[in-house]
């Protein structure tokens, strides 16, 4: 790791890679396998694939050695037909930001190939003219150069007096959070490299953001500290492969610009202006995660309290592994307004909301399936409120819970060791008091109706936005996702026959199997 100290603030590389060959290729192999890129791309089989198109994003760096050094090298093949907006003068090549690149964007190393606008800043510019740090709280965030842009990569970290948040770093990211809010941009954060490494406040403390860590768990991880906003919150929220958070974060960065894409071309979501809600994205991105074997975010096990837990995420990899497949059926599933009652129509096995509740308010959204549901993840996430950009926020407080629906229409509590009986592990009910996002993870739940609840906790006046996405694994023979194996799934499934639409075993044919895998769920 290399530390560099750049003007008023000093700033640490996550990892400074010297060579300028090395690459990530993440459109094909083991590694695009891992994000569930492969999956995606067999899903849409004859379909258009998303790859980033008309996404603006931003690349933010610590210069390399000196303030200049903060640019991939724009000359090179892997980035022909891209259009490079330098903010902070001139760059010079930067061997970090050129490998940052390969996963973020690059033709030949990303799975977002088709973004083709990068804003390039250097990280003390960024903080000084782009959010404005330190010029008051009239002066606002500069407005981003184009309403295109939507991502803004950082892999970086650092601190005004080193690992230890200070009124400096608050200002810093309470801008950053404003910015995000008004301008519906979404920030990827690095953490620091090192299961024992310390967490830097910037830009890994802030609220709005997604701060990434490392699929092994070689990075810094824990609770927000005392002198930050927010002490107690859990970091990081997601993690992508990679062998260092420089190179991780960039591939989630690419994950989010084929949501965006999505979002604005897909025929189920395009029309729906709720669709690129950073905060839908946010929310869509954790709750589709990959949870691999060993991630809680450790429920009480037995007793009155099974089922639940004050800490949404795993102490080490948040959500766990960032996945463009569950993400995008997430998204494609559109958009399922809760209700203030039991609403009397199913919400589809993946699908999101966007909403706005006020205190003490609740909402509810009903689902079913006709067998065991071997896993089910929830997630709502929601932004503080900042009246300026300087301004001390206030955060709404929301608990997120898993509720039973009898044959009565008569609804149950799954707290508890009563709810052995309907699922065998994870939890049901999610309420930390301090962060913004909680977390459901519900494995082998039975077949039935539920509802799932998030209620708005407190007497506050203002009303808060909130993001919620839903995912369950899907039912074998399900083709379209809509909760049943029917007429509609063996229509697909005939469709594609010999070929590899309408695959239900994943062989990547669709065949006898797949017909008798299908018939044996039928109904």
């Amino acid at each position: 790791m290399r530390r560099v100290c750049l003007g008023k603030y000093r700033f640490i590389f996550l990892h400074l890679f010297v060579g300028s060959t090395f690459s990530l290729a993440f459109t094909t192999g083991v590694l695009a396998d891992e994000i569930g890129y492969d999956t995606l791309v067999a899903r849409l089989s004859g379909q258009a694939i998303p790859n980033g198109a008309g996404i603006n994003v931003a690349q933010v760096e610590a210069g390399e050695g000196a303030a200049a050094n903060y640019g991939p090298n724009q000359t090179a093949p892997e980035f022909s037909g891209k259009t490079f907006l330098p903010q902070s003068g001139v760059p010079v090549v930067s061997s970090h930001a050129n490998t940052v690149a390969q996963s973020y964007y690059s033709n030949t190393g990303s799975i977002a190939s088709g973004v083709t606008q990068i804003y390039l800043w250097e990280a003390n510019s960024f903080i000084n003219s782009a959010l404005r740090y330190g010029q008051g709280a009239s002066v606002s965030p500069s407005v981003p150069p184009s309403t295109a842009l939507k991502i803004y990569n950082n892999s970086w970290i650092g601190g005004a007096s080193g690992s230890t948040p200070t009124a400096v770093d608050n200002e810093i990211l309470r801008r950053a959070d404003f910015a995000m809010n008004r301008d519906d941009t979404l920030y990827m954060v690095g953490m620091n490299n090192g299961a024992t490494s310390v967490t830097y406040p910037l830009m890994a403390m802030g609220y709005h953001g997604l701060s990434v860590g490392l699929m092994d768990g070689n990075h810094s991880h824990g609770n927000v500290p005392t002198g930050a906003d927010g002490v107690g919150r859990m970091k990081p929220e997601i993690v992508a492969p990679g062998s260092f958070t420089s190179w991780a974060t960039p591939v989630v960065s690419s994950v989010a610009a084929l949501l965006f894409q999505t979002a604005a071309t897909h025929p189920s979501v395009s029309m729906n202006p709720n669709a690129d809600e950073t905060t839908v994205i946010k929310a869509i991105m954790m709750a589709g995660a990959r949870h691999r074997t060993g991630w809680t975010n450790n429920p009480a096990t037995s007793g009155l309290t099974r089922g639940l837990t004050v800490k949404p995420l795993d102490a080490i990899y948040g959500a766990d592994v960032v996945n463009v497949d569950r993400s995008h059926r997430i998204l494609t599933g559109a958009e399922r307004d809760g209700l203030a009652t039991v609403p009397p129509t199913f919400a589809p096995p993946a699908g999101w909301d966007f909403e706005v509740i006020p205190s003490g308010a609740t909402r509810y959204w009903r689902i079913r399936s006709s067998q065991t549901i071997p896993e089910l993840s929830v997630l709502a996430t929601w932004n503080r409120s900042l009246l300026t950009s300087v301004s001390v926020p206030t955060v709404a407080d929301i608990n997120l819970t898993l509720l039973r629906l009898d044959s009565t229409g008569g609804v149950w509590s799954l707290e508890g060791d009563q709810g052995a009986a309907y699922f065998s592990g994870g939890n049901v009910a999610s309420r930390s008091t301090v962060d913004n996002v909680e977390h459901l993870y519900v494995k082998n739940l039975v077949a039935g109706e539920y509802l799932i609840e998030v209620k708005r906790i407190g007497t506050a006046t203002t009303a808060t936005s909130f993001a919620l996405a839903w995912i369950m694994q899907p039912m074998i023979g399900d083709l379209n996702q809509d909760g049943r194996v029917d007429g509609i799934d063996l229509t697909t499934l005939l469709s594609g026959w010999g070929g590899s639409g309408g695959d239900v075993n994943g062989d990547g044919n669709t065949d006898g199997l797949d017909l008798a895998a299908l018939l044996s769920n039928w109904g």
